[in-house]
Order: C-alpha cells, then structure tokens, then sequence
C-alpha cells in the first residue's frame, strides 16, 4: 500500500504565545521530532508534507489539511495525519495505523473529567472518548471528500470521513504520550515523560 504523510505545523500558537511547532525540545522543533519518526517508518520519505514548513498552511486547520494532501503524490491510497504538536508520538503508532485496512481510524482516550454541556446537561463520560492524532484514511476518499468544499472548517477529519461517507472511525485506546502541547506549561511535562520514557529503554 502506499503511504503518505501529512504534519500539521501551520499554527499560531496564539495560546503557547509562540509559534510552538518551531520550539526547541531536546535538541530539535516540535515539528522534526513527529517527521523524523514518520521518515524512518516510511517506504517512501519523499511523500511526507509538512505543512507550515516546506508547504504553506491555511487560515483554518481544513486549509491546511487540504494543502497537505495536495502536495502528495497522487497515487496515494492511505494517508496519516499528524501533529507537530504531539512530539511524543511513536513510531510503533505510526506504523499501527499505516499497516491497517480501516478507511478511517483514530487514537483516543476515556475521558477522565466530568463533562457538562452549556445548558447544564451533564453526559456520561464513559460513553465518550477524547480523539487524538495521529489519524489515518483512505487518501483518495478524504481528499475527494475536501474537494467537495463542504468541509472548510473542521476540527477533525473522522468527522469529515463521516459526515460525507457514513464512516465511522475504528477508534483505537492508546497511551499519554500524545499529549498535545498548547501551553508553555505542557512542555515541562513532555518532556519529564521523555526523560521517563528514555529512563526505561
């Protein structure tokens, strides 16, 4: 099969007061820590877009999804989509969720606070799951989808793949490793889960 890569790096970083992809962590920015491990997963390194470094970005997330999946090869058939801001994403993830057959999937965890709507309602936290990236799809599918211009200012692309096909996610739980970083604050915990995770290898 063959795969494509796209990494999120266009933010603002309004509240990381910064643009947080370009951050120095452990030697390198956010950004080149998630490239790095999808390049050595990767048959083909060359169909990786990183978008918001070699690609420009777009004014909402879905521009640059869409500028992403543009700048790949089009004769992809599964595309991964990831976040600069999720550096501790691995490659054994990665690799999970290019190897699988699902047109759709995306890594989740159970919520751990209570949720409660504007209005009041309070909703059953173990019916719900937080989803996370990396996400994976059927390229051809998500990119035909984009192309419609129905989809200009989505959160998530399970949602897309669902709101056009009816396909819902294979929602797969994972770890805290990806942990998204949108506070100066969360870079003292990545990095104190590194030092924990290099500890144990």
């Amino acid at each position: 099969m063959k795969c494509g890569a796209v990494i999120l790096a266009a933010g603002q970083g309004s509240r990381f007061h910064g643009k947080k992809q370009f951050f120095e962590f452990m030697g390198k920015p956010l950004w080149r820590h998630v490239y790095d491990k999808a390049k050595r997963v990767m048959q083909d390194d060359e169909n990786i877009a990183v978008v918001g470094v070699e690609i420009e970005g777009g004014e909402t997330r879905s521009e640059s999804v869409q500028n992403g999946l543009h700048a790949l090869k089009r004769d992809t058939q599964r595309v991964i989509i990831l976040e600069a801001a999720r550096p501790l994403v691995t490659e054994e993830q990665i690799r999970l969720l290019l190897t699988s057959e699902a047109p759709s999937q995306s890594f989740v965890m159970p919520l751990v606070d209570t949720v409660i709507m504007r209005d009041g309602t309070y909703l059953d936290r173990d019916k719900m799951y937080d989803l996370l990236t990396p996400q994976a799809f059927d390229y051809q599918k998500l990119l035909a989808a984009y192309e419609t211009g129905r989809y200009e200012n989505m959160t998530d692309e399970t949602r897309v793949m669902y709101e056009e096909y009816g396909i819902q996610p294979l929602l797969t739980e994972t770890s805290d490793n990806l942990i998204k970083v949108t506070y100066r604050k969360d870079i003292y915990v990545i990095r104190q889960m590194a030092e924990e995770r290099n500890g144990e290898e």
